[in-house]
């Protein structure tokens, strides 16, 4: 029995919650450079308003000469536009509370005499 102005809310269970990634499992999670080649890390995001941060080892990664980040769609990439053997490791796109690890491996230029 209810008196006055007493109220019941029905909240229903949360449904499934959406990946901020929509391609997680298909994602080329390790790329192998070349020194003075480009090299570009992807990752597809469930909606267009999404924003990521990039980490590199750990540390927050800011835009440089050689360092950028591009949005195209529900697309997310961070490009590194001459790849020397410094920019090996291990780099994170997060979105929200997700994480997608990538690794990149750099070799030096091959010569043949």
């Amino acid at each position: 029995m209810f008196i006055g102005s007493d109220i019941v809310s029905i909240i229903p269970p949360p449904s499934e919650a959406q990946s901020a990634f929509s391609n997680k499992e298909s994602v080329q999670k390790e790329v192998k450079a070349t020194s003075s080649q480009k090299a570009t890390l992807s990752c597809e995001l469930a909606d267009t308003k999404t924003e990521v941060k990039w980490y590199k080892d750990g540390k927050l990664l800011t835009s440089s000469k050689t360092i950028h980040t591009e949005s195209k769609g529900k697309s997310r990439q961070l490009v590194i536009d001459s790849v020397e053997k410094k920019d090996a490791g291990e780099y994170v796109c997060e979105a929200g509370a997700e994480k997608l690890a990538f690794k990149i491996q750099v070799a030096g230029n091959i010569y043949f005499n």
